[in-house]
Formats: C-alpha cells, structure tokens, sequence
C-alpha cells in the first residue's frame, strides 16, 4: 500500500473558515469526495488541524492509495479529475494556500509480524 501525507499553515484569520468549509463537505459533499477517490485512485483520507501558538494552525492530511496506485499517477489522476464536486471544492480548498507540489518521501517503516508480540504489542 502506498500512501501519502502533507502539511500546510492555516492562518488564524482563516482557521474558523477552514472548519466551516470542512462542516460543509462533512455534511453535503461525500459522495462527491467518494466519487473522486474511487477515480483518483485512493481510499482513505483524513485530516486534521495541528494548533499553532499564534491561534492559526497547520492542517495535516494523509492518502492512502489503492493497490498499483503510486503518487505519479495520483498526482495526475487528480489534476486531471474533473466534477460537480471538484469544482466546488477545488477553489474553496485551494484558496487556503495548497503547496506547489508533494513532498519528498524519506523514509516509510512497517511493523513486521517479527516486531509484534503475542499481545499485539510492539517489541
């Protein structure tokens, strides 16, 4: 499984706006989210809002791609990935300042059934 995750800042005069944009796609933009995944070619997002000392914050997301899916054919499945839903959601999301590009993968670590012991727990 290949996967993905980046960051970005949220500015205190925007974060309120970021959660109200977030309530909306909670509440009436799923099956849109759903319908582009599926496309795209991935199955799990998720996303959080890591609290910053000034009152802004950094939004965190991370993608889990499907089987044969890598972050080449993700990047242009997206761009290329057109709806009712991305044109709702492209401009609203983007306006918070997405980064140019994915960032630079380092390191990816699994715990192996070597590293787990009897109770499940990492050794």
């Amino acid at each position: 499984m290949t996967s993905t995750a980046w960051t970005f800042p949220i500015p205190a005069a925007r974060v309120e706006e970021f959660r109200s944009l977030l309530t909306e796609l909670n509440e009436k933009h799923l099956d849109g989210l759903g319908a582009r995944a599926r496309e795209v070619g991935y199955h799990r997002e998720r996303m959080w809002l890591q609290p910053h000392r000034d009152g802004g914050a950094e939004l965190i997301v991370s993608l889990e791609f499907d089987e044969g899916i890598d972050l080449v054919t993700f990047s242009e499945r997206l761009l290329a990935y057109e709806s009712d839903f991305t044109r709702w959601w492209t401009p609203r999301f983007a306006s918070f300042g997405m980064p140019p590009a994915f960032g630079e993968p380092l390191l990816a670590w699994d715990a192996t059934a070597d590293d787990v012991d009897a109770k499940g727990e990492l050794s």
